[in-house]
């Protein structure tokens, strides 16, 4: 089996199998969702580090500069706005109900999420995939579509259909990010900004791993 055969294979395993496999153990996986999350961002970071042919300041900055952040904004704002109006017409009873009921826990969750669980995930889900599978996943859309793709699977064991949709959109913007600017902070900042809004605007409950 040849290098890239391989890669085909792992990319299978690890990210179309496995998070199939793990809808059948949710219940367990649910309540440790932060210490599989950090462990195994940790040992790819680790693994990334010691390649010689990865770009250690794509974990940092990259081709992060203002021009990205006002387009990253320019392009949150539209669509925050669209999905808060969706989720007061369609969810009423969840619309702004984490904030209201509890504005201590809310905040935060505002605050941790980006760094205990957005990192972690732009880490795993942009930056490894990004240099591990290039040579598997031709061109720019190919890349963009294997990253949404394993970000959106890694959601089904929430066992709702909000989640992994709503992942896979989310995944295949951040991935977009990613691969205009080889930035994970900007991936990062990208998916801290709706991760915050789901959580805000009432959606969070469908990506709550205790409600499992």
């Amino acid at each position: 089996m040849n290098r890239k055969n391989r890669r085909i294979a792992d990319f299978l395993i690890l990210f179309i199998f496995i998070p199939v496999m793990l809808i059948f153990i949710n219940h367990i996986v649910g309540r440790l969702i932060i210490p599989v999350l950090l462990i195994t961002s940790y040992i790819l970071f680790k693994q990334l580090q010691k390649d010689s042919d990865f770009d250690r300041h794509s974990l940092w900055k990259g081709r992060l500069n203002k021009k990205e952040i006002k387009r990253i904004f320019f392009r949150f704002i539209p669509g925050a706005l669209l999905l808060g109006l969706l989720t007061y017409f369609f969810l009423p009873d969840l619309f702004l109900a984490f904030p209201k009921e509890m504005p201590g826990f809310w905040l935060m969750v505002m605050i941790m999420y980006p760094l205990v669980s957005v990192y972690p995930q732009e880490l795993i889900f942009r930056t490894f995939i990004f240099h591990r599978y290039q040579s598997v996943f031709s061109g720019k859309y190919g890349m963009i579509t294997a990253s949404a793709v394993a970000f959106g699977m890694y959601h089904l064991f929430f066992c709702n259909w909000i989640a992994p949709v709503l992942s896979f959109a989310g995944g295949f913007l951040f991935a977009n990010t990613y691969a205009r600017t080889r930035s994970t902070a900007a991936s990062v900042l990208e998916h801290a900004l709706w991760g915050d809004l789901i959580f805000t605007i009432g959606l969070g409950m469908y990506f709550y791993g205790g409600n499992i």
